[in-house]
């Protein structure tokens, strides 16, 4: 008898690891039936598609307050087709506020049906009150990073460490010279990249001040070039919309690529700060929140750090920039520091540590070994 597994992604880093799990179970076990939400990347893989991660991506309080209606209108859409397509099993896969709560709806629904979470919420950052709920709400819990399973000793929950999925995936598109000849960059010139996030919400915020910036050094420091990958969420419309009149050029597809080849990079927080340690290139990490938000934030946030590449070194290894912090001035400053060969040197051979916390490459079919091995 076939088997439904409803897997539910709420962001672009979500789709990005669901898309190689989801490809690893279907190789394994082809006739497995997958309903769900899911990106670009995973949108091919799912037999029948609930919504979209456009739906989905909210980042913030007060944001998601605005946008309550419509999540809710989605959350009661994929209770209804998990009741109705039977499923064996859910996986969930980050973004927590809204997966945490399907867990529970479900349990409550379809008490037999197994409950599986694919990235350990960050409650070692904030939220640890959420780990007795994780403890005791999920049946497995596939952790990226080595330190996360300890947290949940002593509850019922399989807590395991399978490695971080970037560590395989993250490599440029192409190499250096076609890149260089696809985008009309010149390869002896210095190249930044600009990474503002892959939420409409974060380009409102983030990009204005990098615009500012790149228009700026048109003047001041000519001789660099600006480079943005266009996260797969976006529409290219929309980020020229806030780009203005900036000398940046966009690039689709080549979101690896735009990074290792340029010799800095700003950085949104989130998972591509991750990516662009693994890269190696030099960068800053950029975070600007609603002013209510962030006021909230900060009273909950217990780590030191707040970019998931410092969080993993466990020291600075890579500047923080927040709220105020980014603008146009303060982030041409810490820019000029990274573009200087000497302490681009430095940080490069900081970075290379990272990647040592992360695991052996194939955390995705080491999932789906155990995932089939529990439907």
């Amino acid at each position: 008898m076939n088997q439904t597994l409803l897997v539910i992604a709420g962001e672009d880093s979500g789709d990005l690891h669901g898309a190689e799990l989801l490809r690893e179970l279907k190789a394994r076990r082809p006739g497995l039936r997958i309903v769900g939400v899911g990106g670009p990347r995973m949108t091919p893989l799912l037999d029948r598609k609930l919504a979209d991660v456009k739906d989905l991506a909210v980042v913030g309080f007060i944001e998601v307050i605005r946008h309550l209606p419509r999540l809710n209108r989605l959350f009661k859409q994929i209770l209804a087709a998990a009741a109705e397509e039977g499923i064996s099993a859910a996986l969930l896969i980050d973004y927590p506020g809204f997966n945490l709560r399907l867990a529970k709806a479900l349990r409550k629904q379809q008490p037999a049906v197994k409950l599986h979470q694919y990235v350990c919420p960050q409650v070692w950052a904030w939220k640890k009150g959420r780990i007795p709920q994780l403890g005791t709400g999920l049946d497995t819990l596939y952790c990226l990073f080595d330190f996360e399973p300890e947290l949940f000793r002593g509850y019922p929950v399989d807590a395991r460490f399978v490695g971080h999925p970037l560590v395989e995936l993250v490599k440029p598109e192409c190499d250096r010279g076609l890149f260089f000849r696809e985008t009309g960059l010149d390869p002896a010139r210095p190249l930044v990249a600009l990474l503002p996030g892959s939420r409409r919400g974060e380009i409102e915020r983030l990009l204005p001040p990098m615009a500012e910036l790149a228009t700026r050094w048109r003047q001041e420091r000519p001789e660099v070039q600006w480079v943005l990958p266009v996260a797969p969420t976006l529409d290219p419309a929309f980020i020229r919309l806030h780009l203005g009149e900036a000398p940046v050029t966009l690039v689709e597809g080549r979101t690896y690529a735009a990074r290792a080849y340029a010799d800095a990079a700003l950085v949104a927080s989130g998972t591509a700060t991750l990516e662009t340690a693994l890269l190696g290139t030099p960068f800053a990490v950029v975070y600007r929140l609603n002013a209510l938000t962030y006021q909230m934030a900060r009273c909950i946030v217990k780590v030191p750090h707040f970019g998931l590449a410092n969080v993993v070194a466990g020291r600075e290894v890579a500047p923080e920039l927040l709220q105020d912090e980014v603008n146009a001035r303060r982030l041409g400053v810490e820019l000029a520091q990274l573009l200087d060969p000497d302490v681009a040197r430095h940080v490069r051979a900081e970075l290379g540590e990272v990647r040592g916390h992360l695991g052996e490459p194939g955390a995705a079919g080491r999932v789906a070994e155990d995932l089939l091995g529990k439907l």
